[in-house]
C-alpha cells in the first residue's frame, strides 16, 4: 500500500475516532440532563400531588346540598330550590375536578416510567390511572344536577319527584363517606407524604375507586329511570 494512503487512512481513523468520542460525550451528556430533568419534573408532580391533597376541598358542602334538595318540602319556595340547585352544580363542578386532578397527578415513576396515555392536556403513566382517570368523568355528578334542573324548570307545577329524591340523597351519603377518605389522606403529614409519594398516589388511586364506582352506579340507574320515563311518556 503507497505510503501517503496509509497516512491517509490513518488520518481518518483519528477522526473517526475523535467523533466517536465526542458523540459519546454529548451523549453523556445530553443522558446526564435528560435524567436530571427527569428526577425534577417527578419531584414537582410529587410536590403537586401532595400540595393538592393537603389542601384539597372537602366534599361536605355539596352533600349537604344535596341532602337539603332530597329534604325539601313538596311545597318549597321554587325560588330556594332553583337556588339550591344552582349552588350544587358550582359544589360540583369543584369536586369533579378535584378527583379529576387528584388523578391526573397520581403519576407513578417506578421504573423510570414515562407518560404514555394522552386525553387533552392530561398526561398519565399507567393504564390504572388511565382508567380511573375515564371513571372519575364517568362518575361526574355535575352532569345529573343539569339534567335535575332541567326537569325542574319543565315541571308543572314544580316538583321533585322521588326517584330524583332518592338518587340526591345517595349521592349525598357516598359524598359523605368520600370526605373521610380524602380527610384521612389530609389529616397526614406532608413531608411523610412527600418521603412516599409513590405509596401514597398508589392509595389514592385505590381509595377512590369504590366511590367513584358507586357514584356512577348511582347515577347510572338514575339515567336509566328516566330514560324509561321518557319512553312510556312518548
Amino acid at each position: 500500500m503507497p505510503k501517503h494512503i496509509k497516512i491517509y487512512a490513518l488520518i481518518l481513523m483519528i477522526i473517526i475516532l475523535i467523533n466517536a468520542a465526542m458523540y459519546r460525550h454529548l451523549e453523556n451528556q445530553s443522558s446526564e440532563k435528560y435524567n436530571d430533568l427527569y428526577s425534577l419534573y417527578k419531584q414537582k408532580n410529587d410536590s403537586a400531588f401532595v400540595y393538592l391533597v393537603k389542601h384539597a376541598s372537602e366534599t361536605v358542602p355539596l352533600a349537604d346540598t344535596l341532602m337539603a334538595i332530597s329534604e325539601s318540602m313538596e311545597n318549597e319556595d321554587p325560588a330556594k330550590i332553583r337556588q339550591l340547585i344552582d349552588k350544587a352544580k358550582i359544589q360540583a363542578e369543584e369536586i369533579d375536578d378535584q378527583l379529576s386532578t387528584f388523578i391526573e397527578f397520581s403519576d407513578t415513576y417506578l421504573n423510570n416510567a414515562v407518560p404514555k396515555h394522552f386525553i387533552n392536556n392530561t398526561a398519565m403513566t399507567t393504564d390504572e390511572q388511565l382508567d380511573m382517570f375515564i371513571l372519575a368523568r364517568e362518575a361526574r355528578i355535575r352532569g345529573s344536577l343539569y339534567d335535575i334542573s332541567y326537569a325542574y324548570w319543565k315541571s308543572n307545577p314544580k316538583t321533585i319527584d322521588i326517584k330524583t329524591r332518592e338518587t340526591l340523597r345517595s349521592l349525598a351519603l357516598e359524598l359523605y363517606e368520600l370526605n373521610k377518605t380524602v380527610t384521612s389522606f389530609k389529616d397526614n403529614d406532608a413531608a411523610h407524604m412527600f418521603y412516599l409519594t409513590e405509596n401514597y398516589k398508589a392509595l389514592m388511586l385505590g381509595n377512590l375507586k369504590p366511590h367513584l364506582e358507586r357514584l356512577k352506579k348511582i347515577q347510572d340507574h338514575f339515567q336509566d329511570i328516566n330514560k324509561s320515563k321518557k319512553e312510556i311518556d312518548t
